[in-house]
């Protein structure tokens, strides 16, 4: 049933507790970002911006990018399949990469290098200095991919100064255990290193009585970072990082039918319990995901006097694999075993700044990025299993022939692609201060990419219809294609702010500005016509107040924003319910308010709270007209309370945040193919009690404490089987954390 749970009445008396603020004495802590590229405080950067600092990432538990959206009533990330095909979502757009040559809504930065695969960030890292989520299009500063926002993370750099670091560790239920650690100090006068990194592992979640439980964690990152000063007014910074994962991820409760639980029955097997939330699952085969991942860079700053250069280079590197039992049963029906994925970067940046007077500055930029993506190996890694014909003949298929005349056990598919783009951007954005109140800002981007994909996909099949009529079953889930694709494509970006300071501490703001999300190419799905999509456009509008009151106790930033988004990308699944495809919709609306605050009643008790609220989200135009946007709610909040007070040589500290999304689809599936089951809200409490001091910080801590349990995401009906699949977030955990620092 759709769950009609409204927002919860704890969103207005956590804000309703921040009232009595008159009588208080102490002041909100600065947050200063690079939003536009430049250091500034928040308050006086004309975006919606939701900024953590260090601090604040410790005492909320924030490990990756994943764990933001406690925090960011805008922002919605779901993992499904696999960590890799994450879905980001800033105010109802995005998109998740469950194909390797789709690109993100949301761009994602690390110290200022572009990931092009939202699956990048997924991982845990260590040393964060700060996380910034910047709200609606970034194509002038940020580039193409950024259409519906960015996610910047930003690293502590090495200290210069002194030797220091910490060593961590962390247990937890589900056999969790956790093992962090960080140096940094100066090697000269003029070198300086920092070295971190983790190591994360856990029993899985979901209870497999077929095999091993699923959605474990067995990983370890490490990050090195050299930093050498010659001079006052010369900086160079080598970074490096590596991951590895190896999980039995991400499985998904089911709901099976008749069907398959007499034949489970028959084979003397136990039928599915068909309680799609209760964690416990009956599967064949190991889900399993495994990735690497390599990253270098070097940022290089020069301050000439006249004006800043920054330099950065970056290369990047990943492949990763999954299996997965799309039946989500112990019948062999269907495997998916070893599909293979990998990919590379390179990119540079350059960018200028100056203020040639006390009115005006301004940053021009260059871009270079090529990137090469590749899936398969040239073997098949989807197989027919032995009980397909037993299970597909007993459901209501669309197909005008019998079953067994279409498919039989044995078939395989599969699926090469290799794909190069390279793309090349100018670009440039200026400030002109009329006065000591006016700020006009403009920015143009000019961007130019080509495409260019080999596609292979081929079925083997003993079926008759493949014999005969040169067809199979397994060409409704890939169109067979032996081909060499290109597309290229130029656009201008744009944005143009004006700000309007009315006090030292308030200002409003009006902006407009543009986005693009690259076209491309489907690699496994999509029929013969339809391989090639177009690029995405959006424009959006924006009107703001930013406002520092009562002597900076309390924070009050708001927005409207009106969005049109051109050619929009839609992902639909297709009707077997295996994997998705890439349709445009011709035009795509959203629209809303975002509110933010923040308030120090007393001088040791911090309170925030955020409301979106969408009042526009649709398909406006195109073949799914009238639909709302998928993984989108009207309502969205989030609530947060630190309290820290003195004890001992120390101080305890309690933080808890609290989330909510109102009801919202959890399938890509188009309008007509909705189901009441397909609907569902988010309630997540999270919080954490400690102690600390300049030493120690000793701490026990839970996540989505009422156990709150709810698919991230739904699938159409496995048309072979009927069963149902739901993607169910992390159950309740809890643990305890020590770190010693020196």
């Amino acid at each position: 049933m759709k769950k009609t749970e409204k927002l919860p009445i704890a969103l207005f008396f956590a804000i309703y507790a921040s009232s009595p603020l008159a009588q208080q004495t102490n002041a909100l802590e600065e947050i200063v970002v690079t939003a536009t590229k430049r250091v500034q405080s928040l308050q006086d950067v004309p975006i919606a911006v939701n900024a953590f600092n260090a601090d604040t990432i410790e005492v909320a538990g924030i490990n990756n990018a994943g764990d933001l959206a406690i925090l960011t009533p805008a922002l919605n990330i779901n993992v499904n399949t696999n960590p890799f095909a994450a879905r980001m979502i800033i105010r109802g757009v995005g998109t998740a990469q469950t194909d390797p040559a789709l690109e993100p809504s949301v761009g994602l930065f690390i110290d200022g290098v572009y990931l092009g695969r939202t699956g990048l960030g997924m991982s845990d890292l260590t040393d964060i200095e700060r996380i910034e989520v910047l709200q609606g299009p970034q194509g002038t500063l940020y580039g193409k991919n950024t259409n519906a926002g960015a996610i910047s993370v930003i690293t502590k750099k090495p200290n210069f100064e002194e030797s220091e670091g910490y060593v961590e560790a962390s247990v937890g239920n589900y056999s969790m255990s956790k093992l962090t650690a960080s140096a940094s100090g100066p090697l000269t006068q003029n070198l300086a290193y920092r070295l971190s990194g983790n190591i994360n592992q856990r029993d899985g979640y979901y209870d497999n009585s077929a095999g091993v439980d699923f959605n474990d964690a067995d990983d370890w990152n490490i990050q090195g970072k050299l930093q050498w000063e010659p001079t006052e007014s010369l900086s160079i910074l080598l970074s490096g990082s590596r991951v590895e994962r190896d999980t039995t991820c991400c499985g998904a409760d089911a709901v099976q039918t008749e069907s398959v639980n007499n034949e489970l029955v028959a084979q003397g097997l136990s039928p599915d319990s068909n309680d799609p939330y209760d964690y416990n699952v009956q599967s064949n085969a190991d889900n399993r995901f495994a990735m690497e991942s390599d990253l270098l860079s070097m940022t290089i700053d020069y301050d000439a006097g006249w004006g800043a250069i920054k330099s950065i280079t970056a290369w990047n590197d990943y492949s990763y694999r999954v299996d997965q039992d799309p039946d989500r049963s112990e019948l062999d029906i269907l495997t998916l075993s070893n599909d293979k994925f990998s990919g590379d970067s390179f990119s540079q940046e350059l960018r200028f700044t100056a203020s040639p007077t006390d009115n005006v500055d301004y940053m021009l930029g260059a871009f270079y990025l090529e990137q090469n993506t590749k899936r398969g190996g040239d073997e098949p890694f989807v197989f027919i299993g032995d009980d397909i014909i037993t299970i597909g003949s007993q459901q209501d298929l669309p197909f005008p022939l019998p079953f067994n005349f279409l498919v039989q056990p044995g078939d395989s598919l599969t699926v090469d692609m290799n794909q190069d783009a390279e793309t090349i951007a100018f670009f440039g954005q200026g400030t002109w201060h009329i006065g000591d109140q006016w700020h006009i800002t403009g920015g143009l981007r000019w961007s130019d990419e080509e495409k260019k994909s080999d596609l292979f996909s081929q079925t083997y099949s003993t079926a008759f219809s493949n014999q005969i009529l040169g067809a199979s079953f397994l060409d409704s889930v890939s169109t067979p294609i032996d081909a060499t694709l290109e597309r290229s494509s130029d656009n201008v970006d744009w944005m143009l702010s004006a700000v309007l300071d009315i006090s030292d501490d308030s200002m409003v703001y009006a902006s407009a500005g543009t986005g693009t999300k690259s076209g491309g190419f489907q690699t496994v799905n999509g029929t013969a016509d339809d391989r090639e999509f177009d690029d995405e456009d959006t424009t959006t509008y924006e009107l703001g107040i930013k406002s520092t009151l009562l002597d900076a106790r309390l924070r009050i930033n708001a927005a409207a924003f009106y969005s049109e988004i051109e050619n929009f990308q839609a992902q639909r699944q297709l009707e077997t319910g295996l994997g998705t495809y890439v349709s445009n919709e011709a035009k795509v609306e959203t629209s809303g308010v975002d509110f933010q605050v923040e308030a120090a009643p007393m001088p040791n008790l911090v309170l925030s709270a955020g409301l979106l609220y969408m009042h526009k989200y649709q398909i406006t135009d195109g073949p799914e007209k009238g639909a709302d946007l998928p993984f989108t709610a009207e309502f969205s909040g989030t609530v947060a309370a630190t309290l820290v007070f003195p004890l001992g040589d120390g101080g305890i500290y309690w933080r808890t945040d609290y989330s909510y999304m109102d009801d919202h689809t959890t399938n890509v599936a188009s309008a007509t193919q909705l189901r009441d089951e397909d609907y569902d809200n988010r309630n997540l409490i999270n919080s954490k009690l400690g102690w600390r001091n300049d030493s120690w910080n000793v701490s026990v801590w839970g996540k989505n404490l009422s156990d709150d349990k709810y698919a991230m995401q739904t699938v159409l009906p496995f048309l072979v089987s009927g069963m149902e699949a739901y993607f169910l977030a992390p159950p309740r955990t809890f643990g305890a954390t020590v770190r010693y620092t020196f």
